[in-house]
């Protein structure tokens, strides 16, 4: 279970002439899929990292991931200070470079001062 892609947002409405217009986007930024993508193949990968997801198939798996993704994201997207806060420096490494990345990407990663 190693393909985490960006997941699809789909959203419907109608005009006043009766017509339905769909419109279909991926739901995370760029900058974000990367941090999204991390996040997910360790939280598959660690049956305890994140999620406990001993005993799950690979669709539970991936609901119960993905549902925990949720609830940290806005812990995760943090970056009004321009750095990792103290709740993101607990996290895996790897994930810790993941949203620097995106800070990165996004430019608002203050590089600190030597």
């Amino acid at each position: 279970m190693e393909n985490f892609g960006n997941p699809l947002e789909s959203q419907a409405s109608l005009n006043e002439a009766g017509e339905m217009e769909v419109t279909i986007a991926k739901k995370y930024s760029t900058a974000e899929a990367g941090v999204y993508k991390s996040y997910m193949s360790m939280c598959a990968s660690d049956d305890k990292m994140f999620a406990n997801t001993a005993g799950m198939g690979d669709k539970e798996t991936y609901s119960a991931c993905a549902v925990q993704y949720g609830k940290m994201r806005a812990m995760m997207m943090d970056d009004s200070k321009g750095e990792l806060t103290e709740k993101q420096k607990n996290l895996p490494p790897a994930l810790q470079e993941k949203i620097v990345e995106k800070m990165k990407k996004e430019s608002k990663y203050k590089e600190e001062e030597k």
